[in-house]
């Protein structure tokens, strides 16, 4: 019985896999394009702000530093805003903050990926499906319709063949795009781990300089007392 059925199933042939491929394909647009939009407003010019935020952090200027980084759209800047909000409580403190802003950063830019990945690599096999299916089909018409001849099956394996063109064409475009969304995803991370050692270097002198000045306001008292 439920031999039968999967026969009956496999005759179906190529058409219904085409249609689930054309329905991916839709999602992979879909997915690509919110994916572009999400990096695309996720752009900084590292250099120039690193620069800027090294001058104002120098300067003293904490507060100018917050209000420059909160007004650049990007994990970097998002970043630099937590560790500079929390330098007052420490290099440790500051530094498991930015971790955990970093890692949830992460995650918003690593959303849908999967998605990506698992159609390029099993689109493919999708479409070789249809094209097993096809051919099934293309056989079993043969054997009720033998005075065609192989035209019939040829013009049925052709049709077939589709499937797995169509396969490839939805998993080439997913693996590119998979790819190219993980390689900004690597560089902005690295960027933010730059700023972040920017952030913590400042923290650190700030620390270091108020510990100089308690240690000397102290030899200043005890000069005095004696």
């Amino acid at each position: 019985m439920i031999v039968e059925k999967l026969l009956r199933l496999a005759l179906v042939g190529g058409e219904p896999i085409l249609w689930l491929l054309l329905l991916l394909s839709v999602l992979t647009i879909a997915v690509v394009t919110e994916r572009l939009v999400v990096y695309l407003r996720n752009r900084i010019d590292l250099a120039d702000f690193a620069v800027k935020l090294v001058n104002l952090l120098n300067d003293g200027k904490v507060d100018n530093a917050i209000e420059m980084a909160e007004k650049i759209h990007a994990v970097e800047a998002g970043v630099v805003v937590e560790g500079l909000r929390n330098y007052d409580k420490g290099p440790v403190v500051a530094k498991e903050l930015m971790d955990a802003v970093a890692l949830q950063k992460r995650q918003v830019l690593d959303r849908w990926l999967v998605f990506l990945g698992t159609i390029g690599s099993n689109a493919p096999f999708i479409g070789l499906l249809g094209t097993v299916l096809g051919i099934i089909k293309a056989f079993n018409d043969l054997a009720f319709n033998a005075a065609e001849g192989a035209s019939a099956v040829m013009a049925g394996i052709s049709e077939a063949l589709v499937a797995t063109a169509v396969g490839l064409l939805v998993a080439i475009p997913a693996v590119v795009f998979f790819n190219y969304f993980k390689n900004r995803q690597k560089r902005i991370m690295n960027n933010s781990d730059q700023l972040m050692g920017v952030v913590l270097a400042f923290i650190v002198e700030v620390r270091d300089r108020r510990t100089l000045e308690e240690n000397c306001a102290d030899r200043n008292g005890n000069g005095a007392k004696n």
